[in-house]
């Protein structure tokens, strides 16, 4: 279990399965739910959290390398790729700490995408840090009955990693451990 300082947004896709994340602010997205849908969400709960800032935005959706998918709309599938990432430069200066990608692969590659690219540019472009893992994520049953306690997210499986606001990138743990952002 990974707990997480706040003030805190969790923003859940429509059809993400499991519990839902509970933070100081965590709302479901709609299924047509865009990049600057997400951005201006993100800034309105900065804007109305206690403190003016947030710690940590967690994005719980679907995910595959290089993309985090929100939902579908009439165009198709709809989400947050790097092709889609410059909405994200209306975070830059607002007092956002770490972005949790908690979907499954963002980090890897495939044929199409660089998941580790994509997550850097993330991170230059909003100026927040980003932690995303490599692996299919897998929803914990006894996690859940326990009835995940406000403010945390579960552990990631395989390889975690966090990208700085300069798009550097370091390895993390599966636990949160070291990352910025955790209690």
């Amino acid at each position: 279990m990974i707990r997480l300082k706040q003030p805190s947004l969790v923003l859940h896709s429509h059809n993400v399965p499991g519990y839902k994340y509970v933070m100081e602010t965590s709302w479901k997205m709609p299924q047509s739910a865009t990049p600057s849908d997400i951005v201006s969400w993100i800034l309105y709960a900065r804007n109305h959290s206690s403190e003016l800032m947030l710690k940590n935005v967690v994005i719980n959706s679907h995910g595959s390398p290089g993309y985090v998918h929100t939902g579908k709309n009439s165009s198709g599938d709809c989400g947050i790729g790097i092709e889609s990432i410059g909405a994200f430069k209306e975070l830059r200066g607002k007092d956002i700490g770490t972005i949790w990608i908690v979907a499954c692969s963002v980090a890897s590659n495939n044929k199409w995408r660089n998941g580790k690219h994509f997550c850097s540019e993330l991170a230059k472009v909003s100026g927040c840090g980003v932690v995303a893992a490599d692996a299919t994520q897998h929803v914990d049953t006894s996690f859940y009955l326990r009835l995940c306690p406000s403010n945390c997210i579960d552990d990631y499986e395989g390889g975690v990693y966090y990208w700085g606001a300069d798009g550097s990138e370091s390895r993390g743990s599966d636990d949160g451990s070291g990352l910025p952002g955790v209690d």
